[in-house]
């Protein structure tokens, strides 16, 4: 974890305050669109932890560890001992340095990525959110994503998807989709 990051401060004295536009509820889910940055950051460090550290890690610890953040905004970081919730801690805490969130945007995109994680769960598997955010960010290995893909496209065919719909199920970070 960053050396810099008081451990005796929390994760809501990090963030800003409830603007009056979201108080009166201009709620961030209106406008998912300006967090993907804060997102984007958050699903790196959870794939980067993933692949390089811990290929144990499954998407239950990954919603567990979201979940503990989240319930704990409030708690003193030196709370957290996880090492991803540590790695998420310093992560995002440069973040807010560059683009500060509120407590709600937090939440919203912390409750985001929970959702990413749930909306995998059809993939049978432990780790469907994790092998995907991995392949969707380009980290995997050669081989690796060769796996990846002839899994994914064996698993849609016999959900009875269309290749279109398969071809956006593969679709990666940079990636427009075909709406031929």
């Amino acid at each position: 974890m960053n050396e810099n990051i008081d451990k005796d401060n929390s994760l809501a004295d990090l963030l800003d305050e409830d603007t009056a536009e979201i108080k009166e509820g201009m709620d961030p889910k209106e406008r998912p669109d300006e967090y993907t940055f804060h997102i984007g950051k958050l699903e790196h460090t959870i794939a980067q932890y993933y692949y390089k550290q811990d290929q144990d890690l499954t998407d239950n610890d990954v919603e567990m560890r979201l979940f503990n953040i989240m319930f704990h905004l409030e708690n003193k970081i030196s709370y957290f001992s996880h090492p991803l919730e540590l790695s998420i801690i310093a992560t995002m805490t440069e973040v807010f340095k560059k683009r500060p969130l509120t407590l709600s945007e937090f939440e919203f995109v912390l409750d985001y990525v929970i959702k990413s994680v749930e909306n995998r769960s059809w993939l049978p598997g432990k780790r469907a959110y994790l092998n995907w955010i991995c392949y969707f960010l380009r980290m995997l290995e050669p081989e690796d994503e060769e796996k990846y893909v002839k899994s994914i496209k064996r698993k849609a065919k016999r959900k009875g998807m269309s290749r279109s719909e398969i071809d956006f199920l593969l679709l990666r970070s940079g990636e427009a989709p075909d709406w031929k």
